[in-house]
């Protein structure tokens, strides 16, 4: 577990557990019925489809004896749905009677990148409660073109030596303009660990590439040299070598991708306060989310995709109860100080600008 390094621990360092209360065969009736009115409504239902999938997980997610809760309106989700497609079908029939004019789609995703993640966030967050008290956002569009193009940009010309600074950045983009019940979110990641963690990973990329290379190369000399091999097509002999050495590097690559994350996610949380008096935490095991991750991946192979809702509410639990705040003895302190007004904010939540283009 990652130590707390932002500043003195709270007065009162008692630790409130999450938990996730949902079960796979709740949650199962939902996806079905949003799966089979979705493909009956051609897509439209998705947006309704995905308000109950974040009800239901917020409402089964606790903090203490409270539960989380999500009062999204369908009709904006489906709307930033509607913008995306009209878009994506834009860049399609662009692409295909002027390629040449597909620069000026590329420039204008360029410019309206920052936009679009700032307006998910903050619809996201405006939409979230617990207590009755809303979270908010308060990102501007500079701070995410920063994040999102400038940073990015700097990584490549830099040769991506400073891609874990273009991490960090994203990361207090997305946490410190957070805040809940006019209380902020404020995170301190230390570059040195951060940098640390993509070594590691580059490492085992390294590593994985070396071992692909090798045993496709021992295959190709094994091909060559096989007795009575005259004849065989090459790409015969070289399929099953192929095959195997291409599964593995995408098991290694989807370790490295979890694992990477994982540890990212646990030392920005670990890092991150609320006000003067509250700490997150977080302590994911890298192992243990690897493990989770293939083995739904197998299990949703095997079962055709309907072991999914099972998978989704295994990783959700999982990462629920290895999250925690810790701060006051008393849980009733996590909002007693919290302005309540925050949950009344209205016509600024119906704001036209606020809306989810997540898809």
């Amino acid at each position: 577990m990652d130590k707390i390094e932002t500043g003195a621990a709270p007065d009162f360092a008692t630790r409130h557990a999450m938990r996730f209360e949902g079960s796979g065969g709740e949650y199962f009736k939902i996806w079905i019925v949003n799966l089979a009115l979705t493909l009956l409504t051609l897509g439209i239902f998705s947006a309704w489809a995905k308000l109950r999938n974040r009800r239901y997980f917020y409402g089964n997610t606790y903090l203490e004896q409270h539960s989380f809760d999500y009062h999204a309106s369908p009709w904006r989700i489906l709307l930033g749905r509607v913008i995306a497609l009209a878009l994506l079908l834009g860049y399609s029939l662009t692409a295909s009677l002027a390629p040449k004019a597909v620069f000026g789609w590329a420039l204008l995703f360029v410019v309206a990148l920052p936009w679009l993640v700032k307006s998910s966030l903050r619809f996201n967050a405006r939409n979230t409660s617990y207590r009755n008290i809303r979270f908010d956002f308060g990102g501007t569009y500079g701070g995410a073109f920063k994040a999102y193009v400038l940073w990015p940009l700097l990584a490549a010309i830099t040769l991506f030596t400073t891609f874990p600074l273009s991490h960090r950045a994203r990361d207090y983009y997305n946490i410190n303009n957070h805040a809940f019940g006019g209380k902020t979110f404020e995170a301190k990641i230390p570059a040195g660990r951060l940098y640390l963690i993509y070594l590691v990973a580059l490492v085992g990329l390294v590593c994985a590439l070396g071992i692909v290379i090798t045993m496709a190369v021992s295959a190709g000399l094994a091909a060559g040299f096989k007795p009575g091999g005259h004849g065989v097509p090459p790409v015969t002999v070289l399929a099953p070598a192929i095959i195997t050495t291409s599964v593995l590097y995408v098991v290694m690559l989807l370790f490295l991708t979890v694992f990477v994350s994982t540890l990212t996610f646990n030392l920005a949380l670990n890092n991150t306060r609320l006000g003067d008096n509250l700490q997150l935490e977080s302590t994911l095991s890298p192992f243990a989310m690897v493990w989770i991750a293939a083995s739904n991946l197998v299990l949703i192979l095997l079962t055709l995709g309907l072991f999914y809702p099972w998978a989704r509410v295994r990783q959700f639990r999982y990462a629920a109860t290895h999250l925690a705040v810790i701060g006051s003895a008393d849980a009733g302190a996590f909002t007693s100080n919290f302005d309540g007004r925050q949950g009344a904010i209205g016509e600024e939540i119906a704001s036209f600008f606020d809306i989810d283009f997540g898809l």
